[in-house]
């Protein structure tokens, strides 16, 4: 059930949700630096260099998770308990990111910090512990949701992988409101409502077939037209690039130094980039030179893109020596230095949304009969479902100004080779 008037302690007015009300562990929480830094994050890293108004903050985006969490575990019949639980995983998962959010998840991801261990350090090693420990849960009540999943009749749900996600759908609806584009109007409410918990997966009745084919839909558009611009990608890039060059330099790994990590945020990085004098090293050099070209918007361009879908080379370049591999074999053709060749790929953290991440198999839709009730898997019934198996990847490689035809030339020849003309069909 949502939260009683008793039970809220604070409202805060969202653009899109209206009041969202915070229960007091959920105020107290909010008040501590490590969520306040959150009002000067940008979620997405990228987007406001191409969508003016995409300037929302991780804070706008944990407020609309925790608001969109309490509705979908209410669909589902969770206790009220559990909602409480459910509402404060999705918070303590907020809090777990960095400054350039989704930059910094795949800059961290790939050196063993991913979101859930990030959100554990939160819980255990925090300014947030002693408010935590002084609840109604134990720390290890906590962490067990934030790594299995909140308690739902006897099994659990992950709030963070479901197919059919609350953060998702809040993440949708905020960056195209913010950004402008009209490809999220979801009936998310009709959604929820038309969901069941079956064993290991998420039932879903078979009349809301278009409900859910939308949500999906959605995301895809979204995907295409924000998550994966090229404009947004190159902007994304270049801060990857950064924290490659100097990240150890900026800030400590949040297992090393978690209060010196979560005290971060966009504002903190600019202000150690923008000042970067002789004496320092020379990566902060670097990451200075990228960076105050990303500030100017003088953005990296796009020099090659082919759609490949050789299984092998995916796998390639989403390791991360497969991914610089690619880029020196690159650069050492046109002959130039492989830290002026990007490689990009949707299928990578830094990417916010990637249809084909989504766990379909997890889905299936139900009627009940006369018989009782039938079942049917979401990609029998569902042309879009299958639309997500292909495994087809557009790849792209930038370069800075001025190497662009050099680096088109060998880059277009390099995936060719990989799918040559013809082979999709």
């Amino acid at each position: 059930m949502p939260l009683s008037e008793t039970e809220k302690v604070v409202e805060i007015r969202d653009p899109l949700h209206g009041y969202v009300g915070l229960t007091k562990l959920e105020s107290q929480l909010l008040s501590l630096r490590l969520c306040q830094r959150s009002r000067t994050i940008r979620v997405p890293a990228g987007v406001f260099l191409v969508y003016p108004g995409a300037e929302a903050s991780l804070m706008s985006h944990m407020l609309g998770y925790m608001h969109m969490v309490t509705i979908f575990l209410d669909s589902l019949g969770s206790e009220h308990e559990d909602v409480l639980r459910g509402r404060l995983t999705a918070m303590l998962l907020t809090l777990a990111r960095g400054p350039w959010s989704n930059v910094m998840d795949e800059y961290l991801s790939t050196r063993g910090h991913d979101m859930r261990r990030r959100a554990e350090e939160v819980v255990r090693r925090s300014a947030a512990t002693d408010m935590l420990q002084a609840s109604e849960f134990s720390l290890d009540e906590i962490v067990d949701c934030i790594q299995k999943g909140v308690p739902l009749d006897g099994t659990r749900v992950d709030i963070h992988t479901v197919p059919v996600n609350p953060r998702l759908v809040d993440m949708l609806m905020r960056d195209a409101y913010f950004s402008g584009v009209q490809y999220a109007q979801l009936e998310y409410r009709r959604l929820f409502n038309s969901m069941r918990p079956m064993k290991n997966q998420i039932g879903i009745e078979r009349s809301s077939l278009f409900t859910l084919e939308s949500y999906i839909s959605a995301g895809a558009n979204m995907f295409e037209a924000v998550y994966y611009h090229r404009a947004v990608r190159a902007a994304e890039l270049m801060l990857l690039r950064v924290l490659d060059s100097a990240g150890r330099l900026l800030f400590r790994n949040p297992g090393d130094g978690p209060i010196d990590f979560f005290e971060c945020d966009d504002i903190t990085f600019q202000d150690h980039l923008c000042r970067v004098s002789e004496g320092d090293p020379e990566e902060m050099k670097t990451a200075s030179k990228i960076y105050n070209a990303f500030r100017r918007r003088y953005l990296l361009k796009e020099a090659s893109s082919r759609a490949i879908s050789d299984p092998e080379f995916i796998e390639r370049l989403s390791r991360l020596d497969g991914a610089y591999s690619f880029e020196r074999e690159v650069a050492e053709a046109v002959g130039i230095e492989p830290s002026l060749v990007y490689v990009d790929f949707p299928n990578r953290d830094s990417v916010s949304f990637y249809p084909c991440r989504l766990a379909i198999d997890q889905i299936v839709l139900f009627e009940r009969g006369s018989r009782g009730y039938e079942t049917w898997r979401f990609d029998e019934l569902s042309v879009v479902a299958r639309s997500l198996k292909q495994r087809t990847m557009t790849i792209r490689v930038y370069t800075t100004r001025g190497y662009r035809q050099k680096v088109k030339k060998e880059a277009d020849s390099i995936l060719e080779s990989v799918d040559p003309a013809g082979s999709l069909v």
